[in-house]
């Protein structure tokens, strides 16, 4: 009778766990600050997590952003901004996380090392040749 307790406590237990992970399209996701929002972006909307009528109840402030990144992803988003983020507590005393967000697409951000580049009439930038190095040493004769 002992260990039928044992093995229900320990099924009840991995059964009342929740598993909040990221999503395919959550892990294409980043987390920013306002101030690290990329030019040029396009808000898609608000991700509200555990807000009406978003009925989900993240554990800690990490699952609420997990959830953010996972609705942003839906929503073809690349970038999610947390406006707020609130811990509350329930009526049977557990603790939970409640927040808001914005959700971005934004353009895929350029790969060129801006201190190397140029800018073409065109726009588009190149790589420039580094300036050369200053050294002591003369350069030897031609």
């Amino acid at each position: 009778m002992k260990n039928l307790l044992v093995v229900l406590a320990a099924f009840l237990a991995v059964g009342c766990a929740t598993s909040i992970s990221l999503t395919t399209r959550g892990t294409r996701v980043q987390h920013v600050a306002a101030a690290d929002v990329p030019i040029g972006c396009e808000v898609l909307g608000d991700v509200p997590i555990g807000i009406p009528p978003d009925a989900a109840r993240p554990r800690t402030e990490d699952e609420l952003i997990i959830l953010m990144r996972n609705k942003t992803g839906e929503l073809g988003g690349n970038y999610v901004m947390v406006d707020s983020s609130d811990r509350r507590t329930g009526a049977a005393g557990e603790t939970y996380w409640v927040g808001r967000g914005r959700a971005y697409h934004c353009p895929e951000q350029p790969t060129v090392d801006p201190i190397h580049a140029e800018t073409t009439e065109g726009g588009e930038s190149q790589t420039a040749t580094p300036p050369p190095q200053e050294t002591d040493e003369e350069a030897p004769p031609h």
